[in-house]
């Protein structure tokens, strides 16, 4: 007997593989099928509860009638369309561009690849409008009806070559050039991202910008600049701090995911179980913990983030004084020198006018050096000024 649901058991049409798509968020294992192990196509769920894409558990109960995850019966009638609240979460998973290897750089969501590949992509294989040959969406020349493969001359070299290898042909064109923007040298077009990217007069950031340094000027002054940027060395440990922020907001939001999952099916199952006053099952009672733990994994996320920016702001607070201080101490040690500086010329000057103001036979017998040296000995010198003249004092005598 076919089940009632047996009409809808199809499986959607696509103009790609959604298999062979690059993922480039992280998948939760919840979110994949377990047969092929790849995010699920087509969700359906059995009766016991487990989801599989809708091509892999027809393909399997073909070979057995019995679930491939618990081995319990099983047959076509006993699976149906999963809820559409896990249909949505798998298809807003990041992906490429399926002509990402031809140099599509699209980034999209995997529900709005197929819209992406009909309108937008640049990639995707059309008829040439003169000819029929196919070509890339790219190479079309707009709206224009004319052929891309009919030869015509280059504007710059007027070589000839096909419409179509035009583009090409004017990115290595040695007549073609173009004036660097920051420095203005006249270089060939297809030198002129090379010259741009090492060029010393470009404008660029600290390489701690990343962390918080504001400093941008030419790349000429940016080493310079390095040495004495003070978030140099600080920025493997900012970025770790970053790193971990990012880390814990993306757990946080597949918590997030998860709880409304959790909401839905618990929902569902209030719905199911709304005319009946049976206690709750046991699938309703692993929802409501489900959902307490995750609560309580949330509130440990935000308790985390919290510490880490306290931290952060802490350490920027201590580089600050620790800055300051040492500008500080710098300037205790000049005025120290200084004021040292001053006191031994005072003293050489004492020393003299006691001299010249001393009278009597004794003391005018006794020359300025005799002076200097009683001077020292009764210790009116300092350590500096008996060290300046002990030489002179050992030579003399």
């Amino acid at each position: 007997m076919s089940s009632p649901d047996a009409a809808a058991i199809r499986p959607s049409s696509h103009s790609f593989d959604l298999r062979s798509l690059t993922y480039i968020t992280h998948v939760d294992d919840n979110l994949c099928c377990p047969i092929c192990q790849s995010p699920l196509v087509d969700p359906f769920t059995t009766s016991c509860r487990h989801t599989f894409c809708l091509a892999c558990i027809t393909d399997a109960l073909k070979v057995s009638k019995s679930c491939p995850v618990d081995r319990s019966p099983l047959d076509t009638a006993d699976i149906k369309m999963a809820p559409v609240v896990l249909a949505n979460l798998v298809n807003d998973l990041t992906v490429l561009c399926p002509n990402h290897a031809l140099g599509c750089s699209a980034t999209l969501s995997r529900g709005n690849v197929e819209g992406h590949l009909k309108e937008d992509c640049q990639y995707v294989t059309v008829d040439c409008p003169g000819c029929g040959e196919k070509i890339m969406r790219k190479d079309r020349q707009g709206d224009s009806e004319d052929c891309v493969h009919v030869e015509e001359a280059c504007r710059y070299c007027s070589e000839k070559h096909r419409k179509l290898d035009m583009k090409s042909h004017e990115a290595v064109c040695s007549a073609f050039t173009s004036s660097c923007r920051h420095c203005g040298i006249e270089c060939p077009l297809s030198k002129i991202l090379a010259h741009e990217a090492t060029c010393d007069e470009a404008i660029v950031n600290c390489d701690s910008a990343s962390v918080g340094c504001p400093w941008h000027g030419p790349r000429k002054e940016s080493t310079t600049h390095s040495v004495s940027c003070p978030l140099t060395h600080l920025r493997p440990l900012l970025e770790e701090h970053n790193s971990r922020i990012a880390n814990l907001e993306r757990e946080n939001k597949l918590l997030r995911r998860r709880l409304e999952a959790s909401l839905t099916a618990r929902a569902q199952t209030d719905i199911i179980q709304s005319n009946t006053t049976t206690a709750l099952d046991n699938q309703t009672l692993r929802v409501l913990t489900e959902q307490e733990r995750i609560r309580s994994d949330m509130e440990r996320l935000y308790v985390s983030m919290q510490e880490l920016d306290m931290k952060q702001n802490t350490l920027a607070m201590f580089m600050g004084e620790n800055m300051r201080t040492q500008e500080e101490v710098a300037m205790i040690g000049a005025a120290v020198n200084n004021l040292q500086t001053q006191l031994h010329g005072l003293q050489l000057l004492t020393i003299r006018r006691q001299g010249m103001d001393q009278n009597g036979a004794g003391n005018r017998s006794d020359g300025p050096s005799s002076q200097v040296k009683r001077a020292a000995e009764n210790g009116v010198l300092g350590r500096a000024g008996r060290e300046c003249f002990s030489d002179m004092f050992e030579t003399r005598d």
